[in-house]
């Protein structure tokens, strides 16, 4: 007979529902049932892509004798990390308090309360090198619980108060003077020299393995590169030196930041798009590389970290297309862009949104699950579509265990630095040719034989907006509708530019739309109740967080940019789909504000509500494998000050209407100075972890000087889509003239502003670019 996770959203609690363990969910009445029976708590945190979480699974919690210790001597909860990442976040806290690490699957043991008094990660069914078994585990704990109950009181006090500290420590230890501003470009440049200390030469990336893919810091070094002049000093330097376009194809940096910066994003990008971390067949990147060279993966794939990967894609490309149009870099960083929104909207969509990861194992040809089996060839494999082309099999530097090989394309890295190689249209690059076109074909029917990973189903509101604003920026970018005749393209420089922007522009206007029907828009009378997560139509448990409310709002704000001129786009737009109105989208960024921020001497940042079980709200500011709450409404208070929303028709709050000299209405005012006061914290971090904070770094970097474009006009609208120094395209200026009305853009022309400071129209592509590029 099934448990209760049985009627759960989460498509991993439902895999647990027919284990002999009696699950409980997450709620109130589970712990008031271990307090009725006197026994401690059993909590299990995993996620439905977390290959140990399966195997604890099948090794101990469909073990009848496991289970039934279990079931006598705790009450037992399952959690999904993604649906709850509050609760995931405060247990992390115990668990790296008592052991010095995290992980998942993890194991707390908890009060009737919640309070934790002993942690761990993967237990074995059997005592295996240094770890005990499960059964040793849940007879010592319960033994405790029994026998030292005193112990357990003292243990959980302790911990109740070093989480309670632990939740706000990294603010806390900030004195207000320090969070008072953001950086300046004098610290900005130090973090990126201290990021650049870990760049590994030879491979790309930072550190050593596992290595993770890095996109926010490479968004950060680009943004770097643009402010200190890159775009226009490197292409002096290559007049010069002519070796601009070599620039790390070997890794080797120059010793001057602005090249360095661009050196690292360069040799970052090439290895991974040409390593096996990349999959070469359907497109899309997995969750990390077991090796430092990129080879082999943990074969996951997470629907942010594609969003993250085909953003940074298009900022580099901006990058690329400003220094020379008929570039190799910029084909590379354009045949990433179109592969990875391809792979985003035919393998994580789901009717109109995008679903939360695909699975690192699926079935092997025995019928057992298998880390990679979708992925991995044998030579013999191989074989059948040909070693003609650019594709190839790897081993792995780092011996893992797997049924086979893996598919790379690490010729392209030779391609890139082979200066005698012609590039144009009679000489595609080596991913565009018709042998590999051949290759992907046949690998692709090969995969398309085997079982595929199971997907996670859930349609996580942060996860969705990040594709939403990555998807939206691919089609800005691509601009299809107005692609100039001199235009370089994927593969080729005689080829279309990215010919299905205007499929991915409608995915993301659709995506968006779905949500916000799904938060109540169009409901008479009713405010949007924004929502962490939903499996179909149904909500799933937890209540959105700061990253949630942020990441939503600047996915409508990416959106509207497709419209004409940055209105909503209609039917007749490029979307195809209604949008939110700035109004909105400015009373949803009020209302966050107010309910995850408390002024102070420093601003507090809560990322979450609180939890009716755990009180506790934390307060983390560090970028991990998505920006954090903190740095992505940082983004919110930097996009929203400069659509202008006093100029914008934006409604007066109700809290402006009861007290006019409330700070709660936001004024681009109040916008700056939260955006300011949300990037101060990063001083602290920025020169001691650069790598922790690179999606705040990066909206730093933007701070410094936002350029936005206001025009109507289609060809101008599309090099300002493409030209790295642009923040935001807007209809109007966001400045009001003295009649207090937004300055109107004439037809067919456009002006650059610079906070308050707007230029004259200019008409042609030549003034808008000389203005941009000033």
């Amino acid at each position: 007979m099934a448990n209760e996770l049985a009627s759960s959203t989460s498509p991993y609690l439902r895999a647990h529902a027919d284990n002999p363990v009696n699950w409980r969910m997450w709620s109130k009445q589970a712990l008031a049932e271990a307090a009725d029976r006197d026994v401690p708590v059993l909590i299990s945190i995993g996620y439905s892509t977390c290959h140990w979480c399966h195997v604890m699974a099948h090794e101990s919690f469909e073990d009848e004798a496991i289970a039934a210790l279990i079931n006598e001597h705790f009450v037992a909860i399952k959690i999904d990390r993604e649906e709850l990442p509050d609760i995931d976040a405060y247990y992390m806290n115990a668990l790296q308090a008592m052991r010095g690490q995290g992980g998942w699957p993890m194991t707390i043991f908890a009060t009737p309360e919640g309070s934790p008094f002993y942690a761990g990660t993967y237990f074995p069914p059997a005592p295996r090198g240094n770890l005990p078994a499960f059964t040793q585990v849940l007879s010592a704990v319960s033994q405790t619980w029994t026998d030292k109950r005193a112990e357990v009181a003292e243990m959980t006090q302790r911990m109740d108060r070093g989480l309670a500290e632990m939740a706000t420590a990294v603010t806390d230890a900030l004195p207000a003077e320090a969070t008072a501003e953001s950086l300046s470009a004098d610290e900005l440049d130090a973090a990126a020299e201290a990021l650049l200390d870990s760049y590994d030469p030879a491979w790309g990336g930072f550190g050593t393995a596992p290595k993770f893919p890095p996109m926010m810091n490479l968004m950060q070094l680009l943004a770097a590169f643009v402010r200190l002049g890159g775009t226009t000093s490197a292409k002096e330097s290559a007049r010069e030196s002519g070796r601009l376009d070599r620039l790390g194809a070997d890794g080797h940096l120059e010793g001057e930041l602005v090249l360095d910066c661009l050196i690292a994003v360069r040799g970052t990008f090439a290895r991974i798009a040409s390593g096996g971390m990349r999959d070469q067949v359907r497109g899309g990147i997995a969750r990390y590389s077991v090796d430092r060279q990129w080879f082999v993966p943990h074969f996951e794939k997470m629907l942010y970290d594609n969003a993250l990967y085909l953003r940074a894609a298009v900022t580099w490309a901006k990058v690329e297309r400003a220094l020379n149009p008929a570039s190799k870099w910029l084909a590379l960083a354009e045949r990433e862009i179109a592969d990875t929104a391809d792979f985003l909207l035919e393998d994580m969509r789901e009717g109109q949104r995008f679903v939360a990861a695909l699975d690192a194992d699926s079935l092997n040809s025995a019928g057992t699950l298998e880390e990679g089996a979708a992925y991995v060839l044998t030579p013999e494999d191989f074989a059948e579509v040909g070693e003609a082309g650019l594709l190839q099999l790897v081993d792995s530097p780092a011996g893992a265990d797997l049924s086979g090989q893996v598919v790379a394309a690490i010729r392209i890295i030779d391609w890139l630095g082979m200066d005698d190689v012609p590039f144009d249209a009679d000489h595609p690059a080596p991913w565009a040719t018709a042998e590999t076109a051949r290759q992907r074909a046949g690998l692709r029917e090969i995969f398309d034989r085997r079982d595929r990973p199971a997907r996670d189903e859930k349609a996580i509101t942060e996860w969705n907006s990040l594709a939403i604003t990555a998807l939206a920026e691919a089609a800005l970018y691509s601009g299809a509708d107005a692609v100039g005749a001199d235009d370089r393209g994927v593969g080729s420089p005689a080829e279309p530019m990215l010919p299905d922007s205007d499929r991915w522009g409608r995915a993301a206007a659709e995506a968006w739309e779905a949500m916000h029907r799904s938060f109540g828009a169009g409901e008479s009378g009713a405010a949007l109740e924004v929502r962490r997560s939903f499996t179909g139509e149904v909500p799933g448990p937890g209540a959105a967080g700061l990253a949630d409310w942020a990441q939503f709002v600047t996915a409508g704000l990416t959106i509207r940019q497709l419209g004409d001129g940055g209105e909503p786009a209609s039917a007749e737009g490029t979307s195809g789909v209604g949008t939110a109105s700035l109004d909105e989208l400015a009373s949803l960024s009020e209302r966050m504000f107010a309910e995850f921020t408390a002024e102070g001497e420093t601003l507090e940042v809560f990322d979450s509500l609180s939890d009716e079980i755990l009180t506790i709200r934390s307060s983390d500011p560090v970028d991990n494998t998505v920006p954090s709450g903190r740095s992505a409404a940082a983004e919110v208070a930097l996009l929203l000050a400069e659509v202008g929303v006093e100029s914008s028709g934006q409604a007066a709050s109700p809290m402006a209407e009861a007290d006019p000299d409330s700070t709660g209405s936001l004024t681009t005012g109040r916008l700056l100075d939260l955006r300011e006061r949300l990037l101060g914290v990063y001083r602290a971090l920025a020169a001691r972890a650069p790598r922790g904070c690179g999606h705040g770094l990066w909206q730093a970097e933007r701070a410094l000087a936002p350029v936005r474009v206001a025009s109507r006009d289609a060809d101008l609208r599309v090099l300002a889509a493409r030209h790295p120094a642009v923040t935001l395209i807007t209809a109007s200026t966001g400045v009001p003239d003295e009649n207090g009305r937004d300055v109107e853009v004439p037809a067919g022309a456009a002006i650059v502003c610079r906070g308050t400071a707007c230029s004259l129209p200019v008409t042609t592509a030549d003034e808008l670019r000389s203005l941009l590029d000033g």
